[in-house]
């Protein structure tokens, strides 16, 4: 069987419901690596969110994290790794602003660290690493982050995209979390999940027609119409089934990555 790069979305995808991963799914995805298949998390998670999912997968490929800005080898060096990040002068201006504009809480991160400015209710349910986090001021913010993410007052999320993209817009990409939270991720100009596959694939000279990703929201897009084999969720959204090639018969509560790739390889269960 043609080695293939398995793409894993986490969230609403590889983890069930409670956000947590099903013994099915860890035997599946140990069989695939163990049959020399390269099965890689490609998350808009931070490394401090998604580092127990890895770990629990008992993975040993590379890792794409905050939706391709960083792509690393967790647990070691790796000569390949690489990120992107966002001029801290932009963090700084949305800092300065944030009250004004209507942002509950601004949330900085990197690889290792992350950073708040604000404060909002649900920010921990998403966001558990930011508990104890240092606060995020002219004066601790040293680095450039890989990424940013705003919750904001809901009423002024669309005042709040436009603000960024008058003064930044060349230089930055704003999503929009689906769902009931206003919820904003702000990325470096032109990168996403794709980008983080196409590096792997790369990285471990596999085609883009050998390339099966996952997932279900709309930060997969690229990834799944990038792969050759792009798969949307049973409980995706209804853009992201339109783009898709496939769709799983099952929802993430009921292993549908599982089952599908154990269809797709033949695997018994």
């Amino acid at each position: 069987m043609t080695r293939k790069l398995i793409a894993l979305d986490l969230d609403g995808t590889t983890l069930n419901a409670d956000s947590k991963l099903n013994q099915p799914t860890i035997q599946t995805m140990q069989r695939l690596q163990a049959a020399g298949h390269v099965v890689s998390i490609i998350t808009g998670r931070s490394y401090q969110g998604s580092q127990a999912i890895y770990d629990g997968l008992q993975l040993t490929s590379p890792m794409i994290n905050f939706n391709g800005s960083l792509g690393h080898l967790p647990h070691q060096e790796w000569a390949s790794e690489y990120q992107f990040t966002l001029n801290k002068a932009i963090v700084l201006a949305l800092v300065k602003y944030r009250e004004q504009l209507g942002i509950n809480e601004i949330i900085a991160e990197n690889k290792n660290s992350t950073m708040t400015a604000g404060q909002d209710l649900i920010a921990g349910k998403f966001f558990p690493e930011i508990a104890n986090s240092p606060r995020l001021t002219p004066e601790t913010l040293t680095r450039n982050p890989n990424s940013l993410v705003l919750l904001v007052q809901l009423d002024k999320r669309s005042a709040i995209i436009d603000w960024i993209n008058d003064r930044f817009g060349d230089l930055v990409d704003v999503g929009v979390w689906g769902g009931p939270n206003a919820i904003l991720e702000i990325t470096s100009k032109g990168v996403h999940k794709a980008k983080g596959v196409a590096y792997l694939a790369d990285y471990f000279k596999i085609s883009r027609e050998n390339i099966i990703a996952f997932g279900d929201e709309h930060n997969d897009l690229e990834m799944l119409q990038y792969a050759g084999l792009g798969v949307a969720m049973h409980n995706g959204t209804t853009a992201i089934k339109a783009a898709a090639d496939d769709v799983t018969p099952y929802d993430n509560d009921q292993n549908g990555v599982a089952r599908y790739l154990n269809d797709y390889f033949e695997i018994a269960e």
